[in-house]
């Protein structure tokens, strides 16, 4: 793999049809983990909530569920093709969106309860974003960082469990490890080596409950992860596809079917991990 160096926001998700397809199949976080971030928030911060950043906001998913806690979420992301599809998308009214890096955050100092970066901090240049959030956040204020790995996903099969997990294990890790932006390596690691500078924080992680699923939808949430994105850059997008219809083959073989993809049913569940830290 890759050595680790932050010199600056990295971005693979940059293009429109991308930016469509995470918004698609990307999941949607667990409410367990927004009601987690703010009840750390109230253990400390006694005022009105009455703004959240969430940094690398995508096209919204982690943004949204925010709403009804703040008076006023801002949304920002580096791409401009994850904005322009948030934009189009339903969101609550005051929830807004700005193009911009997470290195410089368009708010007042001391005027931000939370900040929250999820499934994105691990692109960003850290020493920049942390003292960003430092900036920008008031007393008592937290940052949360949280994200979940492909390959930490576990299928729930009554006896093709764990080899259905090492197929998965095989696309993401073996065939495309070579290919691993230097986050990946940070998701792998469940951000064991990124160190909020606060002196107060927390570490925890949650499993959320098993999801139903088609081979399908599971294969086209591999086709939004940055490494095949650069895989395709690299090799061409036929070669991309002849990876994705591997791992197809292989799931298939692995449960003795022939199924079509749309039509195989599986369950899985995954594990998140969060940081969370607390401003002086």
């Amino acid at each position: 793999m890759k050595n680790c160096s932050w010199m600056a926001t990295e971005r693979f998700f940059e293009g429109v049809q991308h930016a469509k397809n995470y918004a698609t199949f990307r999941p949607r976080p667990s409410e367990q983990l927004t009601e987690r971030i703010v009840a750390y928030l109230k253990e400390k911060y006694e005022g009105q909530l009455d703004l959240c950043v969430d940094v690398g906001c995508g096209n919204g998913q982690c943004s949204t569920p925010f709403a009804h806690h703040f008076h006023k979420v801002l949304a920002t992301d580096v791409s401009s093709a994850q904005i322009q599809v948030a934009n189009a998308l339903v969101h609550p009214v005051n929830v807004e969106f700005r193009n911009c890096t997470a290195e410089s955050i368009p708010a007042t100092a001391g005027s931000t309860q939370l900040v929250n970066a999820s499934t994105a901090a691990h692109w960003f240049d850290l020493p920049a974003f942390f003292q960003e959030a430092n900036r920008v956040l008031c007393s008592n204020g937290v940052i949360a960082l949280s994200s979940y790995g492909l390959a930490s996903h576990v299928f729930i099969h009554p006896t093709k469990s764990a080899e259905l997990h090492q197929a998965l294990v095989h696309f993401y890790c073996e065939r495309l490890g070579s290919f691993w932006g230097t986050g990946n390596r940070h998701v792998y690691d469940e951000y064991a080596n990124i160190v909020v500078p606060f002196a107060e924080i927390t570490r925890e992680e949650f499993w959320t409950e098993e999801v139903s699923t088609t081979l399908a939808e599971i294969t086209a949430l591999l086709e939004t992860a940055g490494p095949y994105q650069i895989y395709c850059r690299s090799k061409g997008d036929a070669a991309g596809r002849e990876l994705l219809d591997e791992f197809i083959t292989n799931c298939q073989r692995v449960l003795e079917t022939q199924e079509q993809p749309e039509r195989l049913k599986l369950k899985w569940k995954r594990k998140y991990f969060l940081i969370m830290g607390r401003r002086p």
